[in-house]
């Protein structure tokens, strides 16, 4: 006999098999909004080729609405008080 809860994993299991482990695809596409930098160290995480530039860092982006985004969230210091 199993204990409980091991019988409870099993039945849930057998009731939610998509919760199973999947296996990864051998390749995985990447779109290109979602690549950065340009091959160096320097850039590495760095969005290089957008055409809207951070006023207050080296990121780009390919929208103005991405760019006041990111610096509302990163840049902004009225974002940043402490209670």
């Amino acid at each position: 006999s199993r204990p409980k809860v091991l019988s409870a994993s099993v039945n849930c299991i057998r009731k939610a098999p998509s919760l199973l482990p999947v296996a990864m695809p051998e390749t995985m596409e990447i779109s290109a909004a979602a690549k950065s930098g340009d091959g160096t160290v320097n850039n590495v995480g760095i969005k290089t080729n957008g055409k809207f530039q951070c006023k207050d860092c080296i990121q780009k982006f390919d929208s103005e609405k991405a760019k006041e985004l990111h610096w509302k969230f990163i840049h902004d210091p009225n974002r940043h008080q402490e209670d």
